[in-house]
């Protein structure tokens, strides 16, 4: 299973109200991640086989009328930052250590 971290805004309207809905009700796992050089608590969220691990704060800033991409930083690249296994554990295990 690939694992992606992918900002909510890249979501297809669809899959955007889904995510969102599982994300109000608490049906999201938690996680802390590696995101735009420095550490982001997100949301993992299944969908066919892969793993998206999408940040809160693009979700929230999405929900709260926020606009599409404003930034410019990752616009000349279409494709999403795919991790290891080891990058997660590695942040998931130095989010257990500080409980």
């Amino acid at each position: 299973m690939n694992k992606v971290i992918k900002d909510y805004a890249k979501f297809d309207d669809e899959l955007q109200e889904e995510i969102y809905v599982a994300y109000s009700d608490g049906e999201l796992e938690r996680a802390t991640f590696p995101f735009k050089g420095k550490i982001e608590d997100g949301v993992l969220f299944v969908w066919e086989d892969t793993t998206y691990l999408i940040p809160k704060s693009t979700i929230s800033s999405r929900r709260a009328g926020g606009s599409d991409d404003d930034d410019d930083d990752d616009d000349d690249r279409d494709d999403d930052d795919i991790i290891g296994d080891d990058d997660i554990d590695d942040a998931e295990n130095d989010d257990m250590d500080e409980e």
